[in-house]
């Protein structure tokens, strides 16, 4: 009888391999994917986040603290879920894991470099140019094909390990070069002098939104400031036929008026001071303009209630220096994050709009998108100019009207929006969330606004004896790095004490912002013992004037601004009358 050979099972032939084993789990896999898993977040979160909380931190009503924590947290989490992905991947699954990770920072890190080179400001605070559709479209071909050229090397090619080793040197040289430029932000952050940020001591006095809408029965002067008025703007309104328009009677329109300074920092201040700026410090200039000016002491000194609405950062630092002369003024005890989830989520879009592909970029994102999820302690809300802040003040005034008082005179200085872009007021003055409108929709939107505004003093009967006068604290730019091409001409509208019932004039006398304070002190009949000049209305139609506007150029270099003197003699619409005198580096435009 033959010997039956036993037959063994596939259970007793078969080895328990351990997951690890399985996985392929060992320390070249383990250093690898922690590489890969953390460069991303570390290179588009944490640095880029903090680079722009560190170029900004003047504008922003909250501290590093507030955000950096659960930012760093957040970071690392996202770094974790990569991680995790790719420990427990292999194969196929762990290159093309391994390629996209890699994609996201290497890409992330030169769209960062290319925007930075091309920065003009944050784009929702109006200073960046929506890009060309070739452009668009030449940037997304250049991710597809790095993104190609990664994918080749980590996944597809036959010396993919290889590939992989240069992409993983790539990724180490990219977060070295992105700390590299992180850092001397972090200290000049630590070492610039700041505006101080509210506490509990109440060291931050700021302009509330106080009065906005009270006129005074006595007298009245009334200064409307629409943010980038450029005549561009008026003369397209005017040739739209808007009834708005009907609204100006005993309004002169000056065709030929050049402001002092081409962005709100600094012309509000220049405009409310009338002095110049050195541009050796921006809190410094504050401090000596508003210190050392006459005009709104005398206009105190002559019984007005001075109501200021002009934003912080660009117009002053702490109200502290208009203690005893403005009255919607407010001491905070400290700031609250309402929403700190919502601060990371707005910190992310705005840092996003670096590294972001163009096509993905935010165009609307700015830093005053923060004051919806931090508020000041203080006694009344802070005045801003958001993109729907115009919106939202004409709803007030729609709402509850023009108050009176009676007791002073009043002066109020208004500085909305107006034509600032992006563009998101319709004609009725309506904000469009997400909608990027035109110049004509918003300036016709702001026209109902100020048209229904002087309707009311008429119904009330405070026109006629009020002066007004609506205008731009500068025109639009074009590029805030490069020479003019063209005249830079800002809309002016005056209406001085005593004009009404008479059609909207036009005048192309020679004027300037020098001119604004003799109008208001003559036109109001004001008591100074200072000299102001020359009134708009004085100024004769075809007299050359001399006139001098003074630009800067952003470089986004510390080292390399300039303020560029214009001297221009002759019609401001004469291109060729505009002359270049002077040309001086400053340091930084914000220093």
């Amino acid at each position: 009888m033959s010997k039956k050979t036993k037959k063994t099972t596939p259970k007793e032939n078969t080895k328990k391999v351990p997951l690890k084993e399985k996985l392929g789990i060992n320390r070249k896999k383990v250093l690898l994917s922690l590489l890969v898993s953390f460069a991303a977040p570390f290179v588009l979160l944490i640095c880029s986040g903090f680079s722009v909380f560190f170029a900004n931190a003047g504008e922003f009503n909250f501290g590093f603290v507030d955000f950096a924590p659960l930012w760093i947290l957040g970071s690392l989490l996202v770094g974790g879920i990569f991680f995790t992905s790719l420990i427990f991947t292999k194969g196929v699954a762990y290159n093309s894991l391994f390629s996209v990770y890699s994609f996201i920072a290497i890409l992330g890190f030169v769209q960062n470099m290319v925007t930075t080179m091309t920065f003009q400001g944050i784009p929702g605070d109006g200073n960046a140019s929506v890009p060309t559709p070739a452009k668009v479209i030449l940037n997304f071909a250049v991710w597809v094909i790095l993104a190609t050229v990664i994918i080749w090397f980590s996944v597809l090619s036959k010396k993919k390990a290889q590939g992989r080793v240069i992409i993983s040197f790539l990724l180490v040289l990219v977060m070295v070069m992105q700390l590299a430029t992180t850092i001397p932000s972090a200290i000049n952050y630590i070492t610039r002098e700041e505006a101080p940020k509210p506490t509990t001591d109440d060291s931050m006095v700021y302009l509330t939104t106080d009065n906005m809408f009270e006129v005074s029965t006595v007298d009245n002067i009334i200064v409307l400031v629409l943010d980038r008025f450029d005549d561009r703007y008026f003369q397209e309104l005017k040739n739209s036929g808007s009834d708005y328009l009907n609204a100006l009677d005993g309004f002169t329109y000056y065709a030929d008026n050049i402001s002092t300074y081409p962005r709100t920092y600094p012309a509000i201040t220049s405009m409310l001071t009338g002095t110049e700026n050195d541009f050796s410090s921006r809190s410094g200039y504050f401090t000596k303009a508003y210190g050392t000016s006459s005009f709104l002491k005398d206009i105190d000194n002559n019984g007005y209630k001075i109501n200021l609405y002009i934003p912080t950062y660009y117009t002053y630092d702490n109200a502290e220096v208009f203690a005893g002369k403005v009255a919607n003024i407010s001491g905070a005890q400290g700031y609250t994050v309402d929403n700190h989830f919502a601060l990371l989520g707005k910190m992310f879009e705005l840092s996003s709009y670096f590294w972001a592909p163009e096509m993905f970029k935010s165009a609307t994102i700015s830093t005053d998108a923060f004051n919806s999820v931090v508020s000041l302690d203080g006694s009344a809300p802070k005045y801003e100019m958001t993109q729907t802040s115009d919106a939202e003040f004409y709803n007030i005034f729609r709402e509850d009207g023009l108050s009176t008082q009676s007791k002073e005179g009043t002066f109020t200085f208004l500085h909305l929006r107006g034509c600032h872009s992006p563009f998101t007021l319709d004609e009725n003055c309506n904000i469009k969330a997400g909608d990027n409108y035109h110049s004509l929709a918003q300036t016709t939107g702001m026209f109902k606004f100020i048209s229904e505004y002087l309707q009311e003093l008429k119904d009330k009967g405070l026109y006629e004896d009020a002066t007004i006068i609506i205008t731009g604290d500068h025109a639009a730019l074009s590029s805030d790095k490069e020479l003019y091409n063209d005249p830079n001409l800002t809309a002016l509208l005056v209406k001085e004490k005593g004009q009404s019932g008479t059609p909207l004039k036009t005048s192309y006398a020679q004027v300037s912002q020098d001119n604004l304070h003799a109008t208001i002190v003559k036109s109001a009949g004001l008591k100074t013992d200072s000299d102001y000049g020359t009134a708009y209305s004085e100024v004769p139609e075809g007299e050359n004037i001399e006139r001098t506007h003074y630009f800067q150029i952003y470089t986004g270099n510390a080292r390399e601004d300039e303020n560029v003197t214009y001297t221009i003699k002759g019609p401001g619409s004469d291109f060729n009358n505009w002359k270049i005198t002077n040309r001086e580096h400053i340091g930084s435009i914000y220093q």
